[in-house]
């Protein structure tokens, strides 16, 4: 992205980020207290989700600020800007990254064993994003190897930090 155009996606992003950290925030308000059981207040369910959706929330606005003070707001939508947008190859890979994300979430999540849908979802995702294009896929068997082995490693690690260190009890 040209670093002209950075306070307008700046100004966008920040929004976004404002609305996203506060619908965290909210919805973690209304996740339960656990009070009818004593539970500790600083272990209840909601207590991480809302501060990240707080700090989330809160660099949207450091975010927002900065890109009107750049006077980011100025968008200046045409046609052309829109085609360009469209067409950019990092609009394509986020929309991707999007795809593979909701695909994952609710698609492979609770329908297969937890460690093996995120093994398989970092797999994919690192095969996608560091192919090769004109490259034959049998020479490029090094980075399907190292994607392999990345995604065992990382799927294996996050699934024991969450069982045994936090006690998540993780889908199916």
């Amino acid at each position: 992205m040209e670093e002209r155009n950075m306070p307008r996606a700046d100004f966008v992003t920040s929004l976004i980020l404002i609305t996203f950290g506060s619908s965290v925030l909210i919805t973690s308000l209304r996740m339960p207290r656990l009070e009818e059981q004593q539970v500790n207040p600083f272990s209840v369910p909601g207590l991480v989700p809302g501060l990240l959706g707080v700090l989330i929330a809160f660099l949207g606005i450091v975010l927002l600020v900065r890109s009107i003070v750049q006077k980011g707001y100025r968008l200046d939508i045409s046609g052309e800007t829109t085609r360009g947008f469209l067409a950019a190859e990092t609009t394509r890979r986020f929309a991707l990254t999007i795809l593979l994300s909701v695909a994952y979430a609710m698609g492979m999540l609770g329908r297969m064993p937890y460690p093996l849908a995120t093994g398989l979802y970092i797999f994919v995702f690192i095969v996608i994003f560091e192919y090769r294009r004109g490259v034959s896929l049998l020479s490029q068997w090094k980075r399907i190897l190292l994607a392999a082995g990345i995604a065992a490693a990382a799927s294996g690690a996050v699934t024991g930090v969450f069982r045994y260190a936090f006690f998540v009890t993780l889908p199916r």
